[in-house]
């Protein structure tokens, strides 16, 4: 049915045809956005202490208290030096107790998605992706319009590359993609954006680069529960105009799906589909897997051979970091959330110096 979305049968996962894995960088005000080894086998042994203490009775004539118990001295030494050991082993347990907490929520914070933090009452949301198949890599800036001082640059954003999304201020705002490594040159495109309170928006530019547009799609990013995934289609292959996309068991996704639009959200139990495109005599075949509780767009794109395929992004696991994946011209995809990664070094680096 026009612009609508049905529920499809689960079939095995395989990633859609993908350009090569680029690393763009990203830059807030002018600062860059961000395995650990096998930890030791065991404990070392605390160092002993010899059978003579220095200074010990044996050694000082003058020791009154030698006289009498001439093993006094020696006894309390080796009991000072066993109460230490103990002590540095229970303020090791302690650290290790710490670290070991911290290299969990590590952990835990690397498998798991991460969601776009919530907007305070005067920010919104926005994200930007390049969507002209014979555009190469742009550098992307975002300044004010008032005073146009830069917001956030986007370094090398191939073909199907859609960035996380940035938290702004409400107001309006100048994008403007240029050729990569090259901040003097005229943008390839420009146009004003504008943020609204509490809203979440997608820019984007695509079409052939002689005729290069942009728009702006809203996106909801109220995630549908658990077992639940929330879909739309985004239609900006160049190879055909309208579009159908069902499933490879003839179940209708997107019917007549018309190119620069955006098709509404359904709800979809989750799980992995087997998707079939067609449009204008071209085809094509994408296998995508929906994540339970998440919200996803399916951007159809022309892959490397002038075929269709579609591009899943999920929205509600964006977060402000650099850009990343793609389709071999065409594809996308969202970068991990590197300060997570940098705690995991820290903590195991620690635990390692406590063992040497």
């Amino acid at each position: 049915m026009p612009g609508g979305l049905r529920r499809s049968p689960r079939h095995s996962a395989r990633s859609p045809d993908r350009p090569r894995n680029r690393s763009p960088r990203t830059h807030r005000g002018g600062t860059p956005a961000g395995r650990a080894g096998e930890m030791p086998g065991g404990l070392r042994r605390s160092p002993g202490y010899s059978a003579r203490s220095p200074g010990g009775p044996d050694d000082n004539p003058t020791n009154h208290t030698s006289t009498r118990h001439p093993h006094a001295n020696r006894t309390s030494t080796r009991r000072s030096t066993i109460m230490t050991a103990r002590t540095t082993n229970r303020r090791r347990t302690v650290v290790i107790g710490a670290l070991a907490a911290t290299l969990v929520a590590a952990t835990i914070g690397l498998a798991a998605p991460q969601t776009a933090s919530a907007a305070t009452a005067d920010q919104g949301w926005l994200r930007v992706g390049h969507l002209s198949p014979d555009t190469k890599g742009v550098d992307v800036e975002l300044s004010s319009l008032a005073g146009g001082k830069t917001v956030f640059e986007l370094d090398d954003v191939t073909y199907g590359q859609v960035s996380p999304y940035e938290k702004l201020p409400v107001g309006t705002y100048v994008l403007s993609m240029r050729a990569a490594d090259a901040p003097g040159s005229t943008p390839v495109i420009s146009t004003d954006v504008t943020v609204q309170k509490g809203d979440a928006s997608t820019v984007v530019a695509y079409g052939k680069n002689d005729g290069l547009k942009t728009t702006a799609f809203t996106d909801d990013l109220q995630q549908p529960g658990d077992g639940k995934a929330k879909l739309r289609l985004v239609q900006a292959a160049t190879t055909a105009k309208r579009v159908d996309v069902q499933t490879s068991d003839g179940t209708p996704i997107a019917e007549d799906a018309t190119f620069g639009t955006a098709t509404k959200y359904a709800t979809v139990d989750a799980g992995k589909w087997s998707l079939d495109v067609s449009g204008s005599g071209q085809r094509g075949t994408a296998k995508v897997d929906l994540a339970g509780n998440t919200v996803s767009t399916l951007f159809v794109l022309d892959d490397s051979k002038g075929n269709l395929t579609v591009v899943p992004v999920t929205d509600a696991a964006a977060t402000a970091a650099t850009p990343s994946g793609g389709v071999q011209t065409g594809g996308g995809g969202t970068a991990a959330d590197r300060p997570v990664t940098e705690a995991f070094h820290a903590a195991v680096a620690m635990l390692r110096s406590l063992f040497r």
